[in-house]
């Protein structure tokens, strides 16, 4: 009997062991890697210029005069991740403008720490205002779908045309209920716990291709080239930590902006275009077709056989309707 009550303590002892270990390579991992400078780790073919209270990496391709067109990133990616898809966009007539939302990629990370959506709106109006070219053709892609429609609705003079695609928009019918998240989310309102964790499963290497393929339908595209382009800002000085700081907020900030009510789409004055993938399971098909029920005379291209990540899923297809939507707001 007595053996039978030791060998469960020892099976979970070994599991706490194997657990800490991990841990504890990740850190290692994480202090080893994460030693490079924003303008140490950045490719060079991009800049920086700064925009509210940080300076933002921007890379840009196509005509320098031609109508500028800014591209904002989802959870996870940066603007390295257009890769298949600005020159395209370039060829149908627009400066492209792919910029990098902080946390993620290579622009500085605020000093206060403040990732809300409002913030990061505040940030793309700084960088189309620091690019003096007048109003912009905006395209918000998941997450970065939020701050995008929130800084057309904040300035709608400075945007032209509002594209979303598979946007993780939040719409709130009525106010969230405040909750207080329970033990779970006060560990990770710890700021050395959060930062293990994100090093642990977030920013270590092992899990990249897991987690990217929990975004796609076509999970053959999840490739090492591919993830290896995802990874390539996980070398920045601090990564995890500031990674750990915007998914902190993120979870907490619903309901709190103009975006996230009916009220604020339908006083969209712009064209707004939205793309969708019809795999889509991050953010379904019937989060789009809720949002252009709201806004009169929007256009909603549905992407047949692709996920929430169409423009790695099935870049040509991607492309084409691109162009379609750039061409005819």
């Amino acid at each position: 009997m007595r053996r039978w009550l030791v060998y469960p303590w020892r099976v979970f002892l070994a599991l706490v062991a194997c657990l800490l270990l991990v841990v504890a390579f990740s850190w290692a991992r994480m202090l080893w890697v994460e030693d490079h400078s924003p303008r140490e780790a950045a490719p060079r073919q991009g800049r920086w210029l700064h925009a509210h209270d940080v300076e933002l990496y921007v890379q840009e391709f196509g005509d320098p005069a031609a109508p500028p067109l800014v591209l904002t990133h989802g959870t996870g990616a940066w603007s390295g991740t257009w890769d298949q898809n600005v020159q395209a966009m370039a060829a149908a007539g627009y400066r492209v403008i792919a910029v990098d939302l902080p946390p993620f990629g290579f622009s500085t990370r605020p000093a206060a720490r403040d990732y809300s959506r409002a913030a990061q709106a505040c940030r793309i109006i700084g960088l189309i205002d620091a690019l003096k070219l007048g109003p912009v053709t905006l395209l918000g892609h998941s997450y970065g779908g939020g701050p995008a429609a929130e800084a057309a609705m904040l300035q709608p003079d400075r945007v032209r045309h509002l594209i979303l695609v598979d946007a993780a928009i939040g719409l709130m019918e009525y106010p969230a209920p405040a909750t207080s998240g329970g033990v779970a989310a006060s560990l990770f309102g710890i700021r050395p716990l959060r930062t293990a964790l994100i090093a642990t499963v977030g920013t270590q290497p092992l899990f990249s291709e897991f987690w990217l393929r929990q975004f796609v339908a076509r999970k053959e595209v999840v490739t090492p080239s591919r993830t290896a382009i995802y990874r390539q800002p996980f070398v920045v000085d601090g990564f995890s930590a500031s990674l750990g700081d915007w998914a902190a907020q993120f979870a907490g900030e619903s309901g709190k902006s103009l975006s996230e009510t009916p009220e604020g789409f339908r006083q969209l004055p712009m064209p707004l275009t939205l793309v969708w993938g019809q795999e889509d399971t991050i953010t379904p098909l019937p989060q789009a077709q809720t949002l252009q029920r709201l806004v009169a005379g929007s256009r909603l291209l549905v992407l047949p056989g692709v996920g929430h990540i169409p423009q790695i899923e099935d870049p040509a297809l991607f492309n084409r309707r691109m162009t379609e939507a750039l061409k005819y707001p």
